[in-house]
């Protein structure tokens, strides 16, 4: 079950945020989560990766604002990635009702439908009452447009993934779907996010119940 699969907790307090699926964006003030693997390194072994990638919420593609379509249409890069802790999004490592707030950026839509219920369970179970669940992912209506538009393939990879292993698939949703996922499992509908990206995304804010 998930619970025999979750990582140690970190220390935290009830002002924690939690940044969940990090990559090459580390936030300033925040736990920076990843899944282990062989290119994710903690930040307490690597402090010029910290130095490389760190950033603010208010800033976030910062170190990254050099991107568009060339540089990312071949997928991701095999090169190293920090955070502060490793976990999934269907086993956070934090105790129950600790987190404040946690953020998902281009992140939930890598899981299938079975995981993405665990993963909105989990976020209810370390948020404390009102802790806010914000969860950023590819709009699939608007990028088939997009495509359609100007028939540049990157959006090819930004609607299906870049399909190189297991978690790298997209799982499809709109915004009322993403919406009646989330508020089925004890949060609360905000409000939809400025859209940070050049390309087609929503992000949508939940409150726990």
């Amino acid at each position: 079950g998930v619970e025999s699969r979750r990582p140690p907790a970190a220390g935290t307090s009830p002002a924690m945020k939690m940044h969940v699926g990090s990559g090459r964006v580390y936030l300033r003030e925040w736990v920076n989560d990843d899944i282990p693997g062989p290119y994710v390194i903690l930040a307490r072994e690597r402090a010029d990766l910290v130095e490389q990638y760190i950033t603010t919420e208010g800033n976030y593609y910062g170190r990254h604002n050099d991107k568009d379509a060339a540089k990312l249409r071949p997928g991701p890069l095999k090169q190293d990635t920090v955070c502060d802790v490793y976990g999934t999004f269907t086993c956070l490592p934090a105790r129950p009702g600790t987190v404040a707030e946690i953020l998902a950026r281009q992140a939930f839509e890598h899981l299938d439908r079975k995981e993405a219920v665990y993963a909105i369970q989990e976020c209810a179970r370390v948020l404390v009452p009102g802790g806010i669940l914000r969860i950023d992912i590819p709009d699939p209506d608007a990028t088939l447009r997009k495509y359609l538009e100007t028939g540049e393939e990157f959006y090819i990879r930004h609607l299906f993934g870049p399909r190189r292993d297991v978690y790298g698939s997209h799982v499809h949703y709109t915004r009322q779907m993403l919406i009646a996922l989330v508020t089925a499992h004890g949060f609360n509908f905000a409000v939809e996010e400025e859209n940070i990206h050049w390309y087609p995304a929503f992000c949508l804010r939940f409150a726990r119940a």
